[in-house]
């Protein structure tokens, strides 16, 4: 909730709206008032906070936090905003509602139900949507042949089956390297917003430092997650390689040979003519 240009002004509405039994609108003006504090004179100051006081024992204040900024938030189906990693608002006692959906993601429902003049604070956490698992590989194989031809069939079939599944981790690592990637953004435009593009620079301030060794550890866990990606890419190349090359050194057995038998009847005799292929 951003201070208001004229936090006078602002007051002074809120405590005609208080006088009306606007509790909502005036809670939300005399708070905005006051964030700009520094404007008003001690009598104003005092006003404003007896005001407040009075408006937020007839409403619920509602805090929370978004683990993914970009997300889309409603109140109750009605559209707050999107793109800031906190909200802050008034709302009347009774049962609520706050839904948060992003692309990629499982949308989250936080139902909960409060009375007037309290304060409830949540988190609005948003899970990757699930992958699908990596096929699963079926090899159908015929009568068994001697243990000296089906070597160079065995060695295809392993490097396949374990080419496949480097390229499922490598997806996997990919996917969660992306996640931690989005959490670093909104890490970043968090600090961005609270403390200036160079936020972090500013060593030995408790209030930066926690933020941005957040968002230190997150941007090394993205780092590993992209490491271990492009490593079992690698190893699932490597793997196909070998099977495909197989081919060349452990070709597959010969065909059996095929073989004719024919009766044959001549003059003065008869016997049996053999032909085929060797």
């Amino acid at each position: 909730m951003a201070a208001a240009p004229r936090p006078a002004i602002e007051g002074e509405l809120g405590l005609c709206e208080l006088s009306l039994q606007e509790y909502l609108d005036a809670a939300t003006h005399l708070r905005r008032a006051l964030f700009g504090r520094r404007k008003l004179s001690p009598a104003e100051r005092q006003r404003f906070e007896d005001g407040l006081l009075r408006a937020e024992s007839e409403v619920v204040r509602v805090e929370f936090i978004l683990s993914h900024p970009k997300a889309e938030v409603f109140l109750d189906g009605r559209f707050l905003g999107r793109g800031q990693p906190e909200y802050s608002l008034y709302v009347e006692p009774g049962r609520h509602e706050v839904r948060a959906s992003l692309e990629g993601h499982v949308t989250q429902t936080v139902p909960f139900e409060r009375w007037a003049g309290d304060v409830t604070s949540f988190p609005v956490v948003l899970d990757p949507i699930p992958r699908a698992p990596p096929p699963e590989v079926i090899v159908r194989t015929t009568a068994p042949a001697p243990e000296s031809d089906r070597s160079g069939r065995n060695i295809r079939i392993a490097g396949a089956s374990l080419a496949l599944a480097g390229t499922a981790l490598g997806v996997g690592f990919a996917i969660a390297a992306g996640v931690r990637d989005d959490e670093a953004e909104a890490q970043a435009d968090a600090i961005r917003a609270s403390y200036g593009r160079g936020g972090c620079l500013y060593e030995g301030i408790s209030e930066i430092t926690v933020p941005c060794d957040a968002l230190a550890e997150t941007i090394s866990t993205r780092d590993t997650m992209r490491g271990a990606a492009w490593a079992s890419f690698i190893a699932g190349g490597v793997f196909g390689a070998v099977a495909i090359s197989s081919l060349w050194w452990a070709p597959p057995p010969p065909s059996p040979p095929r073989v004719a038998v024919r009766p044959l009847v001549a003059a003065g005799g008869g016997g049996v003519a053999i032909g085929g292929v060797w």
